[in-house]
């Protein structure tokens, strides 16, 4: 009977103990939640920081509190001026590049959030403009119409992250891995995805113009109707990457490997080629004007022109090219 009591009293004590520490979570939350509204950033950063704190300290708050932060961002990254209400933040924001103090810091601690203990972050349409997000767990994320023009997501974890009709235009994505991710109609103007992962991507309809994809993997990636006007992708794979319809011209294509890469329709009028592998590509009505095909390989590629004149037009463009390219013969 001694020994029923004595666990019976060490079970309702431990309840007690955990009443009182959720009690207390939900006192810091509470001060904490307040003090996001303050007029002053530090305060506003205080109050970032206990949230942080608190999402460590209890895995059961810990998607909460993620959620209170991603509103956060989503609410005030659309604030005039970014939010400045004391004026003090004019002083502290970098001159040309980076968010409101307080926007950052919230990015940051959701950047590097316990992803097991919660769910997709939620940063549709928001303001991330010149946001610093290097080394960014932000898989799965939905970042649908934000805009991230010249932020920083070099080595970024963008693992099947929704970026349809997103800005990042001038956006380091260096050594990225978006793979599986939804770049649906996307403006990547002048992005930088040099050694990105964009296996199994969406970049159907986006905007890649002048857009440097050095060495990126675009394994089985969707460009349909995608805009690569003076993009650079040397050496980038594109192993069965459907680029049907898709705008090539003048892009820099050198070593790029197209293995049983779709091209029908796609311009690459003016295009660089040289030494690319098109083994097996499917080249059906492409437009090959005016490209440099200097030692491309194009054997096994099909849909190659068939008339004479066409035939002796690409003969005479890739005239250094080594010996059985498999050209059509009459």
């Amino acid at each position: 009977m001694a020994v029923y009591y004595s666990a019976r009293n060490a079970d309702t004590a431990r309840r007690s103990f955990q009443l009182s520490q959720q009690g207390h979570v939900t006192d810091r939350y509470t001060k904490a939640i307040e003090q996001l509204g303050s007029d002053k950033l530090d305060i506003r950063l205080g109050g970032i920081y206990a949230l942080e704190r608190i999402a460590h300290d209890s895995t059961r708050d810990h998607p909460t509190v993620m959620e209170v932060l991603t509103a956060f961002v989503r609410e005030h990254s659309h604030d005039v001026d970014g939010g400045d209400k004391s004026g003090e933040e004019k002083a502290a924001r970098p001159p040309k590049r980076g968010l409101r103090t307080d926007l950052q810091a919230a990015l940051t601690v959701i950047s590097r959030r316990i992803a097991s203990h919660d769910q997709p972050v939620n940063l549709r349409g928001a303001n991330l403009t010149g946001a610093d997000l290097a080394d960014a767990d932000l898989d799965y994320a939905d970042l649908d119409g934000a805009n991230l023009t010249g932020a920083d997501l070099t080595d970024a974890h963008l693992i099947g992250v929704n970026l349809i009709a997103a800005n990042l235009h001038e956006a380091d994505l260096d050594g990225a891995n978006l793979t599986g991710a939804d770049l649906t109609d996307a403006h990547l103007i002048g992005v930088n995805l040099i050694a990105a992962n964009l296996h199994e991507a969406d970049l159907s309809g986006a905007n890649l113009t002048d857009a440097d994809l050095a060495g990126a993997n675009l394994y089985e990636a969707n460009l349909t109707d995608a805009i690569l006007y003076r993009a650079n992708l040397t050496d980038a794979i594109l192993y069965r990457a459907n680029l049907t319809d898709a705008i090539l011209y003048q892009a820099n294509l050198g070593g790029a490997a197209f293995f049983g890469a779709n091209l029908t329709n796609a311009n690459l009028d003016g295009a660089n080629l040289t030494k690319a592998n098109l083994d097996g590509a499917n080249l059906t009505r492409a437009n090959l004007t005016r490209a440099n095909l200097t030692h491309a390989n194009l054997a096994g590629a099909f849909g190659l022109p068939t008339g004479r004149a066409d035939r002796d037009e690409l003969r005479d463009t890739a005239h250094r090219a080594p010996s059985g390219l498999g050209w059509p013969t009459e």
